[in-house]
Formats: structure tokens, sequence, C-alpha cells
């Protein structure tokens, strides 16, 4: 049994126990609890004045040192393990307030490697084995190259290929692209300082290797060469000792490749103007100002002298007493010889043939020539050949004359040749050069006389048959009508008629009985009528208004009863025939010779003219022997 006093202490002694399990229990708690607390904010740490390594950053970053926790403003050193980098070198321990914690929040980031094959000569800025994606990089070369890539960055992707990471490079325009193959270091040019005045396209202090620049200059001015390009760095021998120079190339106008020569300067030279020279030259290229080193074809018309010829614009040396370069013309004739040309050039004829002494007949050409230049006109052929006649339906005989022309003048002259036909005279210096050329026609000569002249029973028209314009263009057919008495042949009447081209046939005027006609009919040209075709006939009658012709022998019953008939209606018909003869008689003479329309509407009404009526009144003067019929008057279409 416990006595007082130890129950005492006893009972003491049981709160005390219970006070310290309660101390010792909650020690661990409170620490796991701040464990927890720091786990949530990793630059944090509980105890004073220390920061613990992080533990959920990258699992690839790697601490140096590596510790479990660092004192305050102690500088830790960063690194990834494998081909990455951290996103910063180092990280710091720094104290915010009450709280101990990193100064940078690391990662691991992919790298790119410098690739072994670019161009060791390269120099990189920063320079460095590797770099984080998207790092821009500049690249640069030594005096006197230039990178194919001024800028470059690592891309976060790898080519499909090789894994090799992909690097982009940023062009002239300022674009970035996929780097290609290599990166070298290129030759380049400085910009040439030849003339002020010239622009080069694009405007920049050095080119590189093959760069092509575009040259211009200002208005009214131009350059030997549209393009330039530099070709590198060539060894010259300079003054006894080998010297690196730059060397360019030049494109001009048409597409020529030209090295330009170390001492040659570029420059703006002024445009040739278009020659002023005789205004017959002809140029193969119509334009008012022509480029320099422009070759120009030009020619004179056929016939003229010189023959063709090239000319090129040039710069020349300056005029006495002047500095400035001027441009003109050289000129080269069948030659590779260039010379300068300062006076004027004219086209001269080598043979002249006066216009007012050519002449033509209907069977002849005659032509006056004159040889200008003598040292040329040892071999000119003068020819003469048919070319085409007038109308297709004709027939002309090949006609070709040559002559051999001597001498200085003289007369050329094609003979026997056919009427209104063309012939081409032809006058060359041989072998080839032809120096006078026309297509001459003929003069026309009055026609063959019409075929086939016959009475169209059926009709009571007279028909002939067109003639072709072989002799000359036909304009019409002249028609001359006598009418005689059928029993003694006296004269009645003549009649002249014309008629158009267009018509072949001719209605006569109402006959009589007891009469006789003899027609003519002639074809017409300019040059006149030409001869006759001829054809006689009696009158003929007619019957229930259809035309019979002569007479004929089975009519004898009717031609008895008109005999009988005949003495008891004599004074009738002597007094109706002499009223109508005394009507007939025109009331002034000037009126024997007049011309009207034909009346008749079963030709062609307006294609022909009666010209001249003659009665018998006038046989006394006409158609006698020694007295000729009334000449044709100046031929005239009546047509409307």
């Amino acid at each position: 049994m416990l006595s007082p006093a130890r129950g005492l202490h006893a009972s003491m002694a049981l709160p005390a126990l219970a006070l310290t399990f309660f101390l010792a229990l909650a020690s661990p708690l409170l620490a796991r609890g701040q464990k927890r607390h720091g786990s949530e904010n990793p630059r944090a740490y509980q105890e004073a004045g220390k920061c613990e390594a992080p533990s959920d950053w990258d699992p690839k970053l790697q601490f140096t040192p590596r510790k479990s926790n660092y004192a305050l403003n102690e500088v830790v050193q960063l690194s990834c393990a494998g081909e990455f980098v951290p996103s910063v070198r180092q990280i710091q321990c720094i104290s915010r307030g009450a709280q101990m914690q990193w100064n940078e929040t690391a990662t691991c980031k992919e790298t790119c490697q410098r690739p072994a094959w670019w161009d060791p000569r390269l120099q990189l800025a920063p320079a460095r084995d590797s770099y984080t994606e998207n790092e821009e990089v500049t690249l640069s070369c030594s005096s006197g190259f230039q990178p194919s890539f001024t800028h470059v960055k690592c891309a976060n992707r790898v080519q499909p290929l090789n894994y090799q990471p992909v690097w982009l490079g940023r062009n002239s325009s300022g674009v970035w692209i996929q780097v290609q193959g290599n990166i070298v270091c290129i030759e380049t040019c400085k910009k040439p300082h030849w003339d002020s005045r010239l622009q080069l396209a694009p405007e920049q202090e050095s080119y590189r290797k093959n760069e092509e620049v575009i040259l211009s200059c200002p208005k009214g001015f131009q350059t030997p060469f549209t393009h330039i390009k530099c070709t590198g760095k060539v060894l010259s021998v300079i003054n006894g000792k080998p010297i690196h120079r730059e060397a360019w190339t030049g494109k001009d106008s048409r597409g020529s490749v030209i090295n330009i020569q170390p001492k040659f300067r570029v420059q703006c030279l002024e445009k040739c103007q278009k020659p002023q020279w005789d205004s017959r030259f002809i140029f193969d290229q119509e334009q008012g100002t022509f480029n320099p080193n422009e070759v120009v074809k030009m020619w004179c018309p056929e016939g003229y002298w010189p023959p063709p010829m090239e000319i090129k614009c040039v710069t020349l040396k300056p005029r006495e007493g002047s500095t400035i370069p001027r441009s003109g013309w050289i000129v080269r004739n069948g030659t590779d010889t260039w010379h300068v040309m300062e006076g004027n050039l004219t086209c001269v004829d080598v043979l002249q043939v006066v216009p007012e002494t050519l002449k033509v007949s209907s069977t002849s050409i005659k032509l006056n020539w004159t040889c200008m230049l003598p040292h040329m006109c040892q071999h000119i052929r003068a020819r003469c050949q048919l070319e085409q006649h007038f109308s297709p339906n004709c027939e002309a005989e090949e006609v070709k004359v040559e002559e051999i022309l001597q001498g200085q003048e003289g007369i050329f002259t094609c003979s026997a040749l056919q009427p209104f036909t063309v012939y081409a005279v032809t006058i060359s210096l041989l072998p080839s050069t032809v120096l006078y050329t026309r297509l001459i026609r003929t003069k026309e000569m009055v026609p063959d006389k019409p075929e086939k002249l016959w009475l169209d029973h059926s009709t009571g028209s007279l028909r002939w048959k067109a003639l072709p314009s072989c002799k000359g263009e036909i304009i019409g057919y002249q028609l001359n009508i006598t009418t005689m008495r059928a029993e003694d042949g006296s004269f009645l009447e003549f009649s002249q008629v014309l008629v158009n081209q267009s018509v072949s046939e001719y209605m006569p005027p109402h006959q009589t009985a007891g009469s006789k006609y003899l027609v003519t009919v002639q074809g017409l040209t300019a040059a006149g009528a030409g001869a006759a075709s001829q054809l006689e006939f009696q009158t003929y009658i007619l019957v229930s208004g259809q035309p019979l012709g002569p007479w004929p022998g089975s009519a004898v019953t009717v031609v008895v009863v008109v005999v009988l008939l005949i003495p008891l209606s004599a004074g009738i018909i002597w007094f109706v025939l002499f009223r109508k003869k005394k009507k007939a008689l025109p009331s002034k003479a000037e009126e024997d010779q007049y011309t009207e329309l034909q009346p008749y509407e079963n030709v062609h009404g307006d294609n022909y003219c009666k010209i001249e009526t003659f009665l018998e009144k006038d046989e006394g003067k006409y158609g006698q022997a020694g007295e000729p019929f009334p000449k044709l008057l100046p031929v005239q279409e009546s047509q409307q």
C-alpha cells in the first residue's frame, strides 16, 4: 500500500508523463507539417539561413556543388545531362523577408551543336559549341569573304533523314528559311567605284561571288552593260608582283557576257541619236535613239548604192578643246573593219532612167538609161519578159529580150511585143542586184472583127460572138446598117448604132417590104474601131406576130393577089408615099445628123444608142464610089 506521500507523487507524475509524451509526439508532426509546406514552395527551406536543393525541377538538372541545402548567398552552377543545356547557367540562394529561396527557376533545354560540315572559316557570335533553341547567332568571315547566311538560329525540330537539328538562316529579304546544305564563306567583291552616275540594284557595299547586279543610268544615258556579276578573286601580276584582284563580268543588251578588264571603267554613256543621213536609208530597227555598242543594219532601196552595211553606236574621243566623251557611229561594209563615219551618207542611183524618155507603143517599149557610177557599170544586164496579159482568155507569145548594156548611157528597146500586155522590164547589176524594175503595159490596138454575125429568124435580131479584150479593152460595138431597094440595090437609108461591150445582139429598126439590108459590126477599143463583120439580108415580115425571114417560095398565091391589087391602089400608094417622104425630111439642114435612143424594148434599151441616120435624099452624098460613110462619133455609153 502506498503512502500518502508516495500517492501524491504518483498522482503528480502521471500528468507530467502525459505532457512529455505529447511534446514528444508533436515535434515530429510539426516537423512533418513544415516539410509538407516546404514542398509546396521549393525556394523556401524551413531551416533558417538555408535553401534546400530543389527536388521538383527538371530531373536532368545537375547542381555543382551537389548538396541537400545551400547557405544564404551561395551560388550553384547548373548543367544538364546529355545534349541539353540549362535555361540559366547558375542560381543563387537569396532571402526574401523571412523566407529563403532561389533567385531563378531553371530547366534543361535541347541544344544545337555547331555543324561540323560548316566552313571552318566561319566566325560565330556568340562563339560556342552549342546553342539553345531560337538563339540567334551572327555569322561572319574574314575580309574579302561573306557567309552565305549572316544570321542563323536553331529550330526546335530535327531533320527526318539524319536526325540532325534544323538550322534556319535569314535571307537578304529578312525571311527565315531552312538552311540546305553547307554554310560557307563566299568570295566577295567590293562595290565598284566607276561612274558616280551608275545606279546599282541592290545597292550594297559588297557583293557575293556570282551575285547578279543590275546597272542603270539617268534618262538619256546608257551603260555598256545591263548586268554585272562578281566572279571572285583572280591572280594578276602587277608591276611584277602577284596580286589577287576582284574580277567582274558584264552582260550587254544582246545577252553576251564579256569580261570587264581591270583598266576598263564602266560609265554612263550618252545614247546615239538615229543618223540624220539620207531619208531613203532603211533601218532594221526604227527608233529614235540607240544604246552604246548597239549594232544596227541599214540599206538603201533597191537600185541604189551603197550596199547593205552595219553601223555601231560607240563613245568617241572628246573633240579638241573638250574633255567630255561623245557618242557617234562607226561603219563597216561587208568587212570586219570598222571606221568612224564623220560625214554624211547618201543613197546614190547606180543607174537612172528618166521617166520622160519612156516610150510605149502597142508593140514596143523603149527607155533611155544613164550609168551614174562608171566603175560599177561593167556588168549591167537589161531584160524584158512577159508578165501577164490583161485578159485571161487571150494567148500571148513568150517574149524574153536580154541585152548587156555597154558604156555609160544608151537606149534599151523591147520589140515584137503583144498589144495590151504587161511586160516586166528589169535592169540588174550582175549577178543579182536590181537597179531598175518596172511593170509596163503596151498600148491598145483596134480589135479583130467579131465572129459569127448572123440573123436570128426566131426573133428577127442580129447576133454576134463577143470579142475578148486581147488587143485592148472592148468598150462597145458599132453597127452600120444600110437599107437598099431589093430590085436594084439603090440607097434608101443609113444608120449607125453603138452598143455596150456587154451586148451581143441588136434588133434592127422596122423593115419595109421590097428592101434589103447590109449590116456591119465592129468592135471598139480606146484605139478605135476594128475590122468589120458583114451580113446582108432581105426584108422579113410578121405573120400573127411571129417573124418569118425572107419571103419563101410557098407564098406565091399571096404575091399574085398583091400584084393584081397594085394597079387599083397605085394612086393611093403614090399619095401615101409622097406624104410619108415629106414628113420624114427634117425642117433644118443641120438636123440631118442626130442621136436618139432606140425605142425597141426586146433588146436592152439602156445598152445602145442610134447615133446617125441618113435618108434617100443623101444618096448622092454618101455610099457612092469615092464617098466614105460618116466617121464614128466619140463613143459614149448611154447607160443609166
